[in-house]
């Protein structure tokens, strides 16, 4: 749970960028550490000016709260701060590699920080749409929390772009565009009709099995060796019909295949360059699952494996398949095939830095059904290592924003008044 705590953090913080919510002052201090973590991690010293700019500019950290960001980090462990007195003169990042950002972040939050009704809210709100969309009046009902609390975190979800309300068959729907990306309008009918707890068990399924092919879900009714209830079954159909577990396609021969990803993650978690890098793993998937289960005959036996062999030699053996199974996957650039002999042909990866970031991603779509460094602004990551002209350069290169103004609480507005005619 305090895992889920801040990533949930992490991503109300990208919601609400510069907007400064009064109610969510821990809440909002635990998501700018994490995204200053994951953007830091592997670096060496940066200088605190260079730090001050580019988490300003780039990921939304103000410079007034970048200090508390940096003391709450040294606190986990994850920098140590070099001080000329208390002034904090450079930053050096001590994050072991393998260590989970969110999951150190989270456990020193748990402990560490009380949050207050709003915020708490908040995280179970978004805990709950992470998973699906869901009926209003049955989330208002599980969670318990007074009226006043809960429709002020939807102002705030609103604001913030992390919460969209859409009416369905006469039922209002909460969904997350931070989770769900693609016809959202599609996925709140589903949820009208089949339910909220129908369409999670389904995507559960589909993200325990990334890229398993449609056919073989329809003509066994399972997926992974799971089975599928006639509603699961039906909406696994609707939503790969109206895109919004959006499948790519390979065609081999006459036949042609779709391949079923959970929905993409929004905007946000995605910015354009990592947009085509999950394109690039889905494809790579794609193309491992058609191996794996529709292989005239040669057979794969481990994905998994396949790929991290692609990734460490940069090539895999030759085969008569090879040229119809990876055709989308020299389409996208990811590799070529080479001709080894008569129908063998082999496939070589490109290596380019997307392509190995693209294989990585792949690997964990695999193992965990989930997707790993995918939030990573590369624009702050190159930012971070360059000196003080560069990134003076980056910011006079386009207008620096304007702080914006506090999302208004009506309820404290009319405390405030109260007060005024007390002190009157």
């Amino acid at each position: 749970m305090s895992k889920a705590l801040a990533e949930i953090a992490y991503d109300l913080h990208s919601g609400l960028a510069s907007n400064q919510i009064p109610e969510f002052d821990d809440l909002q201090l635990i998501g700018m550490a994490g995204t200053l973590a994951i953007h830091i991690k592997g670096l060496g010293e940066i200088e605190y000016e260079v730090l001050r700019k580019v988490s300003d500019h780039l990921m939304n950290i103000p410079s007034l709260a970048l200090e508390r960001v940096l003391r709450l980090l040294g606190d986990v462990g994850f920098v140590r701060l070099v001080e000329n007195g208390r002034r904090i003169t450079s930053v050096i990042p001590n994050i072991p590699v393998f260590d989970d950002v969110y999951a150190g972040i989270g456990k020193y939050a748990a402990s560490e920080c009380t949050l207050n009704e709003h915020e708490q809210a908040t995280i179970q709100i978004l805990g709950v749409l992470q998973q699906s969309p869901i009926n209003k009046n049955s989330l208002i009902n599980s969670m318990g929390a007074e009226k006043r609390v809960f429709d002020r975190c939807l102002v705030v979800g609103k604001a913030s772009g992390i919460v969209s309300e859409h009416q369905a068959r006469g039922r209002d729907i909460l969904i997350s565009p931070f989770y769900f990306s693609d016809n959202l309008d599609g996925l709140a009918d589903a949820a009208a009709s089949a339910g909220a707890g129908a369409i999670k068990s389904t995507l559960e399924k589909v993200r325990a099995n990334q890229g398993w092919p449609l056919s073989v879900v329809k003509q066994t009714r399972e997926i992974g060796g799971v089975s599928l209830s006639q509603t699961e079954l039906s909406l696994v159909d609707k939503m790969a019909g109206e895109g919004m577990i959006k499948p790519p396609t390979i065609s081999f021969g006459n036949k042609s295949e779709s391949f079923l990803f959970t929905p993409k993650p929004g905007a946000t978690r995605l910015n354009a360059s990592n947009r085509e890098i999950y394109e690039r793993a889905m494809a790579l998937i794609s193309a491992v699952r058609k191996g794996q289960l529709l292989a005239d005959s040669y057979r794969i036996r481990s994905p998994v494996r396949i790929l991290e062999s692609l990734r460490e030699k940069g090539y895999l053996g030759s085969n008569s398949e090879a040229r119809a199974q990876y055709q989308n996957l020299v389409v996208l650039k990811v590799a070529y095939l080479k001709q080894t002999s008569g129908n063998m042909w082999q496939l070589c990866l490109n290596r380019t830095p997307e392509n190995e970031d693209a294989l990585t991603l792949a690997i964990s779509l695999l193992r965990t059904g989930e997707l790993s460094g995918m939030e990573i602004n590369n624009d702050a990551r190159i930012a971070l290592s360059k000196g003080e002209e560069y990134i003076q350069s980056l910011i006079s290169a386009s207008e620096i924003k304007k702080r914006q103004r506090v999302v208004a609480d009506p309820q404290a507005t009319f405390e405030f008044e109260q007060l005024l005619l007390k002190l009157s």
